[in-house]
């Protein structure tokens, strides 16, 4: 059958989705267009984990007045309920392919949001006769260990039934609150988006963990597709770092990168008509090394980006203490003197006085203590050198503290800024 469009409305994009069926797997759509462009190839939106499609509104508003719009969830993404623990990041890109080919639809343009953005790009690589331009935003080739550890922390914080500390730690960790000033994340949305973590149902708990564990099961992808491609993401993504979307474009033999001045991890919603310019130009084949609000780079350029989320900051007093959470007897089974060589807001670098430390033991149990300012930071450790060196991710489950702490960095009496890039050992964050 070819696919039904139905011309767009604030109304409709609100309507129970249409349903088509692979063999068990059910792929919820919309299908937008007007008849003067239901002839071209479409843009299918592959949505992250817990976008719904009126997230998509104004974005099918802008891209409806040249190309046909469909929005696809597939299952256990988005609005799609359905459980699929065993589907994999390459079955759900074949399953779109069977859903462009039972829509008879013979080439799609892609847009991969998030996590949607892996799955775009798996079918643009698998069938490239079938795809047209592709649009990846917030996309990693292989994720770095210190980002597995913390999508594991949060699915863990999850099974044990902690839902106002993983909903707020959720948060912290998608939203870069290091950088609220610079993109303007009002505190009503950073709380509309605690609500919704924090009422997730019992099926979003559950999908929740699959796609974490999609996530965390991602070696590489099977390969760049050749298509003309864009990759893009804010300049502020904390989560899917600038660094790493333009490693993803640089491997591909077609794309142009380009950062979103001002936005995060998700600058569709946050900076929404540079996006939206951004997407049109980009589909109409028109050149986007223009476009007002984002910063274009030409090929290998992007090695000028820096690899760090924040910048580092040493303590004016450096000494503290590493504490594990689990005893033995009376006894702590780490408690350590540490100084800290430098921080910021992700995480830090940490030196043992005493160098022994198992991260088999203690990478997920231990806490770092300061006394100037007084501070408390639960530590996800992912590396450790023989020389007693930690490299640690904090543990943000508190909003409250993390504004706080947010504060107590920017005050010079007691972080200061570095002089020199010359330690060899700040790759952390």
């Amino acid at each position: 059958m070819g696919i039904q469009y139905q011309e767009y409305t604030r109304s409709v994009i609100k309507a129970d989705p249409l349903q088509l069926w692979v063999g068990q797997w059910r792929i919820d759509y919309l299908a937008f267009s007007s008849p003067a462009n239901a002839h071209k190839p479409p843009l299918l939106v592959v949505g992250g984990a817990f976008q719904n499609f009126t997230s998509y509104k104004y974005c099918v508003e802008r891209i409806y007045e040249d190309f046909p719009v469909i929005l696809v969830d597939l299952p256990s993404l988005g609005n799609n309920t359905q459980i699929a623990p065993d589907l994999s990041m390459e079955d759900l890109a074949d399953l779109l392919y069977e859903f462009t080919c039972q829509s008879n639809l013979d080439q799609v343009h892609l847009m991969g949001l998030s996590l949607g953005s892996a799955i775009a790009s798996t079918f643009a690589y698998k069938y490239p006769q079938a795809t047209g331009k592709l649009i990846v935003a917030g996309i990693v080739t292989r994720p770095r260990k210190s980002w597995r550890m913390l999508v594991d922390e949060s699915k863990r914080v999850l099974a044990e039934g902690r839902m106002d500390e993983f909903s707020q730690a959720v948060v912290l960790y998608l939203i870069n609150y290091h950088r609220l000033k610079e993109t303007g994340i009002t505190p009503t949305a950073r709380k509309l988006f605690y609500r919704q973590m924090q009422r997730l149902s019992e099926n979003e708990k559950e999908r929740y963990v699959i796609n974490g564990s999609r996530l965390l099961s991602v070696e590489g992808l099977l390969g760049y597709p050749e298509c003309d491609t864009l990759v893009t993401t804010g300049e502020y993504d904390s989560f899917t770092l600038p660094w790493e979307n333009a490693s993803f474009a640089e491997k591909c033999p077609n794309a142009q990168f380009v950062l979103i001045k001002g936005a995060d991890h998700l600058p569709q919603l946050e900076k929404r008509e540079v996006s939206l310019d951004l997407f049109s130009t980009f589909l109409r084949g028109e050149p986007i090394d223009n476009v007002a609000g984002t910063r274009y780079f030409r090929k290998n350029e992007h090695k000028s980006l820096d690899r760090r989320r924040a910048e580092r900051l040493i303590p004016c007093n450096n000494h503290g203490h590493v504490t594990s959470e689990s005893r033995v007897g009376d006894r702590f089974r780490f408690n350590k003197p540490v100084k800290v060589i430098d921080i910021n807001f992700f995480g830090c670098l940490i030196k043992l006085d005493e160098p022994g430390f198992s991260l088999a033991d203690h990478a997920r149990d231990c806490t770092l203590y300061m006394d100037s300012p007084a501070l408390k930071l639960e530590l996800l450790v992912f590396d450790y050198d023989d020389a007693g060196y930690l490299r640690c991710l904090f543990k943000h489950g508190n909003i409250q503290a993390a504004e706080r702490f947010t504060e107590l960095l920017r005050n010079g009496e007691y972080f200061l800024r570095q002089q020199s890039e010359g330690n060899v050992h700040r790759i952390y964050g």
